[in-house]
């Protein structure tokens, strides 16, 4: 299947939340629990954050305790992800600019979240996923 329609129907099937601004987080196990600034409760079995522009993995207080419980190199305060763009010893994958290692200088634009999804894709759908939908994706 081509790359391209497997992202589109990625697209289709998670929700995006934008402006959220998160206040609050809690594991429940087998989902995080997320609170937004408007209010909202959402749980997901999986978060995407979009980081801001500073690119210091050691300045970033949404990862301050991940870098605390998981210690990773970092370069320039840039963070050195595996070449699925996965954080050391655990399941978070970084795209934008704090992969820039990994994905070059284009990491923080279209083009560079292109190559980001094209090293996470893979290392989060399980070999065996089908696809039960065959509608047309556009």
């Amino acid at each position: 299947m081509d790359y391209c329609v497997i992202m589109r129907m990625i697209l289709i099937i998670f929700n995006f939340y934008e402006n959220c601004q998160v206040i609050r987080i809690e594991w429940l196990g087998n989902t995080w629990s997320v609170q937004c600034s408007d209010g909202n409760m959402h749980e997901f079995s999986r978060i995407w954050l979009a980081t801001g522009t500073r690119f210091d993995v050691t300045r970033e207080p949404l990862l301050e305790e991940v870098l605390a419980t998981y210690p990773i190199p970092t370069i320039n305060g840039l963070p050195v992800l595996d070449k699925c763009l996965r954080w050391q010893d655990c399941e978070l994958f970084i795209m934008g600019g704090l992969a820039a290692l990994q994905v070059g200088p284009t990491a923080r634009n279209l083009s560079g979240a292109l190559m980001a999804c094209e090293k996470i894709v893979p290392a989060i759908i399980k070999p065996n996923t089908v696809f039960l939908d065959n509608r047309s994706v556009s």
